[in-house]
């Protein structure tokens, strides 16, 4: 009897694994190479675009900015209180913060000197009295700012005066707070 030789197929299974193996680095190369080819390219545009518009965001300010000649520019509504001859304002701030009395107060006109001082007041009793300067801001001022040790001060119904004073100009403003 003549043996019959048993051919090995072992031949396919080692090519079908180096088809996948070559199938998959071909795929690996093109997803790398498409993330990274994007990546540069479009760093390089982002900055191009950023200049592009920032150039296009200029021309648009300058020809928006370009006055109109029969355009009326209407800055606020209301007359100009830097025109009215007197001061005005608000205490903004009041309120006890930890261990102090905290006042804040605002002037609805632009002013370059003068001065706020406070009085704290309960009944006829002027329990505390301060002065600080004014300081002007871009179309306001402010007064400097009191913090007042509220031990001082005891406890009660207690009222804040405070007089402004710039040049010829003056202003009272009161307030109440409880201690």
């Amino acid at each position: 009897m003549a043996r019959r030789r048993k051919r090995s197929k072992k031949w396919i299974s080692r090519l079908f694994f180096l088809i996948l193996l070559v199938a998959a680095i071909v795929v690996c190369y093109f997803v790398w190479d498409g993330y990274f080819r994007d990546k540069k390219p479009k760093e390089e545009r982002d900055e191009n675009q950023v200049v592009e518009q920032t150039e296009e965001k200029k021309e648009e300010t300058l020809k928006e900015e370009e006055p109109q000649a029969n355009a009326d520019v209407v800055k606020f509504d209301g007359p100009d209180p830097n025109d009215s001859g007197v001061l005005t304002g608000a205490i903004t701030h009041l309120e006890v913060s930890g261990d102090y009395l905290v006042v804040r107060v605002n002037i609805d006109q632009y002013l370059t000197n003068g001065s706020c001082e406070m009085n704290i007041v309960r009944g006829n009793e002027v329990l505390y009295t301060e002065m600080v300067p004014i300081f002007g801001s871009a179309s306001t001022s402010t007064c400097e700012g009191f913090n007042v040790w509220v031990s001082s001060l005891g406890s009660g119904k207690t009222t804040v005066i405070i007089n402004m004073k710039s040049g010829e100009e003056t202003e009272v403003i009161t307030k109440e707070v409880e201690l």
